[in-house]
This record gives structure tokens, sequence and C-alpha cells, in this order.
């Protein structure tokens, strides 16, 4: 009875499979990344509530208080300034009417004229209007020393406040960090409950069905699966312990790998060594041992796997007459009678190539 071959579809059909099997891959990992977003969102510790309960309610109250009066004080400090600009430019225009007039009186004594009467009252009105605004900037210079020294003692004040305060900050800030952590642990235990049991579920499902017709899905669920849960622990585990179970991971699949490869020669499936064989009959070696073949036109010649396509003699040309061959080296049976046929025939292989008849115990 021919043996069961699973087909592979024309290439397009393959190139689609594949395709398909990365675009489920990303969908899986966009769909799990939401459920984990959706548990990163729960809320954590708020650093005003923990502050809170360090602080003082009558520092904060200080606090609030002097910075209050340090803006009443700016605001203050910026009126008297812009009322001293303005009068500075008043006293500077009557200084100049001043000069002006008696600059005028002094041109009329040199020719001999009587200055009027209305030109001398005006110089009059003009110095006490120049010596009142120097009067009202000299008092408003005091204001504003007197408003600086406020300033700067409600600063020394402010500074002398926040120093208490920031001696108070630091236990909220170690005891905000500490239930940051703790909430941190707890978001990382709830994606780990999601995720451990999806990538359990995965590699038993692989374990089993990873040779089925739907190994693609299975394939592209792992990796998401897998991939998400790698993010999760970088995220939440600390650097040195990350590579540890990195590490671990790592030997795990390293270990699993190697037994399966050994068992793999030791006890190898039917399916692995008809392949073993296949190979080493299209490269003319041994399949056992990797000798070269040597029949007919080729009996003298010498080749490896690597060099046997550079033989000047083509593989296909073999012999005029077939017959039996051994192995010189290790003794295997490499070509036999048909039982069939009587022809010859590949003894490792299932199938004479002949008449088609199938050998039940070539491997």
């Amino acid at each position: 009875m021919p043996q069961t071959q699973t087909p592979r579809g024309p290439w397009f059909h393959r190139f689609l499979i594949g395709l398909f099997t990365i675009l489920l891959t990303l969908l899986a990992v966009w769909l799990i990344g939401f459920v984990l977003d959706d548990i990163e969102s729960i809320p954590g510790p708020q650093y005003p509530d923990v502050e809170a309960r360090f602080l003082s309610q009558a520092l904060l109250d200080n606090q609030k208080l002097v910075q209050q009066q340090l803006s009443d004080t700016a605001r203050k400090l910026e009126e008297h300034r812009s009322r001293q600009s303005l009068l500075r430019d008043s006293t500077s225009r009557y200084e100049q009417t001043m000069k002006q007039l008696v600059e005028l009186q002094r041109l009329n004594v040199e020719k001999g004229v009587t200055p009027e009467e209305t030109a001398q009252k005006a110089l009059a009105e003009s110095v006490v209007l120049f010596l009142s605004n120097q009067k009202s900037d000299q008092a408003l210079n005091e204001e504003i020393a007197s408003v600086t020294e406020q300033q700067r003692a409600l600063e020394d004040k402010k500074r002398e406040t926040e120093k208490k305060l920031e001696a108070e900050r630091k236990p909220a800030r170690e005891e905000f960090a500490r239930l940051q952590r703790q909430h941190d642990r707890r978001l990382a235990a709830f994606k780990l409950l999601f995720l451990l049991p999806l990538l359990a579920g995965v590699g038993v499902v692989f374990l089993k069905k990873r040779s089925s017709a739907y190994s693609p899905i299975i394939y592209a669920s792992g990796v998401a699966v897998l991939w998400q849960t790698i993010l999760v622990i970088h995220q939440h585990f600390p650097t040195r312990y990350f590579k540890y179970i990195v590490l671990l991971a790592a030997l795990a699949v390293v270990a699993y790998t190697l037994v399966a490869l050994l068992k793999m020669v030791r006890a190898p499936k039917k399916s692995w060594l008809l392949k073993q064989y296949r190979e080493a009959y299209q490269n003319f070696v041994c399949p056992i041992c990797e000798y070269p073949i040597r029949r007919g036109s080729m009996k003298n010649l010498f080749w490896t796997r690597s060099t046997v396509k550079k033989l000047q003699v083509p593989p296909a040309a073999i012999a005029d007459k077939e017959e039996s061959y051994t192995c010189p080296s290790c003794g295997a049976r490499l070509f036999e009678d048909c039982a069939s046929c009587h022809g010859i025939r590949h003894s490792l292989l299932p199938y004479c190539e002949k008449c088609g008849a199938e050998e039940t115990t070539p491997v």
C-alpha cells in the first residue's frame, strides 16, 4: 500500500499560508497587548495622597500664605516701579522746561529786556512741580526699598519652610516608591496569571499537534504568547533577575532540543530515516556510513556529498548492466533484486522504481 504523503500545495498557496501565519501572529500579539494594557490601567498609588499623610498641614498652610504674600509683594513692587518711571518722565520734562525758561530769561537780561511776568510765573510753577516730583520720587524710593526688604524676608521665610517640608517629603517619597513597587509586582502577577496558562496551553498543544495540518496556527499563537511573556518579565523584573530568567529558559529550550536530537539519532522516526536515505542515494554515498557508492562507470571515481556535483560523469550514468550492491565500508545492503519484478531496486527505500512494489521493511 503506498505511503501517505502530505501534499505541499503550489508555491503561491504556501506563500499565502506563511503570510497569513505572520498576520495571525501580529494580530495575536496585538490582542494580548490590549488585555495587558487593560491590566496596566489598574490605578496605583497617587503621590499627592501619600504626601498628604506625611506633610504637616501647618507648614503647607504657611507655605501657601507666604507664596500669596510674595505674589502681593511682587505686584506692589511692580506698581511702585511703574509709578516711579512715569514720575521720572514727568520730572525730566519739568527740568527741560525750567532750563528753557532760564535760558530765555538770561537772553532777555543780556539784551536789557525786562522778563515778562508770564514767563516768570511759568518758571516758578515749573520749579514747584519739579521739587514736588523730586520729593515724590524720594518717597517712592523709600517705599520700594521697604517692599524689597519685605520681599527678601518673605523669601527667607519661604526657603525655611521649604527646607522643613523637604525633610518631611523624604519619607513620603520612600513610602511612595515602596507602594509603587508593590503595585508593579501586583500588575506583574495579574499579567503572568493571564499569560502563563496561555503559554502552558500552547506548549501542550505544540508538543501534541506540532506536526498536524494546523501547525502554523499553533506556531503563531505560541510566538505571540511567548513574546508578550518575555516583554512582561523584562518590564516588571529587575535586570539582574531578568537575565537569570532568560538564561534558565534558554537552557531549558537548548536541553530539550538536544535531548530530542539525541533521541532522534538513537530511535529515529521512519520519515526522518527515509529523508536521510533519500538524500544519501541522491549524492551517491552510503546512507549508513557515507562511503561513496562505486557502481558501473563511477566505480573508479571518488567524491563526497559536497563534490558529487563536480564529477564529469553525470549521476544518472551509472551502469549498462545493473546488479546488487553492498557497501564495502559498513556492509549495508544498498541495491538488491526486487521480489516482484526481479529488477535492481534501492534496498533502503520503500518502493521499487521499476514496478512500484512496496518493501514492508526497508527501514
